[in-house]
């Protein structure tokens, strides 16, 4: 079984722009490489990191991992936090790949819920 990893890159604009570039390039010549991890998040700089990684979110993302919530109302019950700001930080990890929602109904619920899941087995930092 593969181990699926994201790597956070640390980066200035210029770099970033050079990262781009030069995978642009090798995709044009067809000889685009397979890389260690199935997602690359690129940041201008280290002020990024609490702002996506901070500590209720990190909080947040080991509670889905090991106690697989049902729902978002679910994990924000399991958090002690308010729905609203659960369901903001959820949204947003979700957006940069981070987290998963499949929608899912149980049996006899009239309405969809939307299942949080954390698939990764880890990722790097990288400055």
């Amino acid at each position: 079984m593969k181990i699926r990893k994201f790597k956070i890159k640390v980066q200035n604009s210029d770099q970033f722009k050079d990262d781009v570039i030069k995978t642009w390039k090798a995709a044009e010549k067809k000889k685009l490489k397979d890389s260690d991890y199935d997602l690359v998040l690129s940041f201008p700089d280290i002020s990024w990191l609490p702002k996506i990684f901070g500590a209720e979110r990190v909080r947040m993302i080991q509670m889905i991992r090991d106690q697989k919530p049902e729902s978002i109302y679910q994990l924000a019950k399991l958090l002690g936090r308010a729905l609203p700001n659960v369901h903001r930080d959820v949204h947003e990890l979700a957006e940069y790949g981070i987290i998963e929602l499949k929608k899912s109904r149980k049996k006899g619920q009239k309405r969809e819920s939307l299942l949080p899941e954390y698939n990764w087995d880890g990722f790097d930092i990288a400055v």
